[in-house]
């Protein structure tokens, strides 16, 4: 995976990201998401490298970064913050504007990232996911119950992480099998990679701020900025897997954006991973207008 990509660990303030590099062309930062790491990427990688100078870090507490220390208010992983964070690193590797593409996690820190810092983001891509507080507001009994997760990685007192932590794999291979659009779909390796951090107490931590962050300050966050009538400003895409999303995520996206495409695709959540050559396909055209 990532042959040809240089591997670095970068530190920032309070963080260290263990990031990969590679290709030629202008600057694509890759955000991956919940429960993974940057490793979602390595099917479409290759591809997008011929075309972009790619940036593929593991969020602050994911895989192998390094992240902030949890707080009260759950402020160090508010996607405000993390956004923050890589707007520094694009900035230490001597990028000031840059295309910008998230799944899942990485593509709420992405859509935070274009609404805090405009002037950054020349495009931005959001693969089947949507803003948090579309989410906590358009749910009820039954998206609970299939977005479980949700809500129980949001409890205090660590409770998800001792829960979690008793049977990671369990837990973890639950989760891709269900939100895969077909068995087997993504690659041993990395279902491996996967693995191998979740099983890590610290990782389990981590993520479960980022959730009790996404349904707390995040919210607040994204309620502001609708009350203020503050919209993205650059160009964006979402592709969705028909698989696990079922409709059309454009009227979401068409709230918080002017200038909204959008493509479905025959899989489940893990775009990059379970139809890669579509993808890649798509985001390069996207980024190349």
């Amino acid at each position: 995976m990532f042959e040809g990509f240089e591997t670095r660990r970068i530190a920032l303030e309070g963080v260290t990201l263990n990031t990969r590099l590679g290709g030629e062309g202008p600057p694509l930062l890759l955000l991956h998401g919940y429960p993974q790491t940057h490793v979602a990427w390595h099917r479409v990688a290759p591809s997008l490298a011929r075309h972009f100078s790619l940036v593929v870090p593991d969020l602050p507490g994911y895989g192998e970064s390094l992240g902030p220390a949890p707080d009260p208010e759950h402020r160090n992983h508010s996607k405000r913050v993390t956004a923050a964070i890589m707007t520094a690193l694009m900035a230490q590797l001597g990028h000031d504007r840059f295309f910008l593409a998230g799944h899942d996690r990485g593509a709420r820190v992405a859509y935070r990232l274009t609404l805090d810092h405009p002037e950054r983001v020349r495009r931005l891509a959001s693969l089947d996911t949507v803003p948090t507080l579309d989410v906590w507001e358009g749910m009820d009994w039954q998206g609970a119950i299939g977005a479980f997760h949700w809500p129980f990685l949001a409890q205090p007192d660590s409770l998800p992480e001792r829960l979690i932590g008793a049977a990671p794999d369990v837990y973890l291979d639950y989760l891709l099998e269900h939100w895969a659009g077909s068995p087997n779909s993504l690659d041993p390796a990395a279902v491996a990679q996967y693995r191998e951090h979740f099983r890590k107490p610290a990782v389990q931590t981590a993520m479960a701020e980022d959730y009790r962050a996404g349904a707390t300050i995040d919210v607040a966050h994204d309620r502001e900025d609708r009350a203020a009538g503050k919209r993205i400003a650059c160009p964006v895409f979402v592709p969705w897997g028909q698989r696990y999303t079922g409709g059309s995520l454009l009227p979401i996206w068409q709230r918080w954006a002017d200038d909204v495409q959008g493509l479905e695709i025959d899989c489940g959540h893990f775009i990059a991973e379970e139809a890669p050559e579509i993808c890649a396909r798509a985001l390069i055209d996207f980024f190349a207008d």
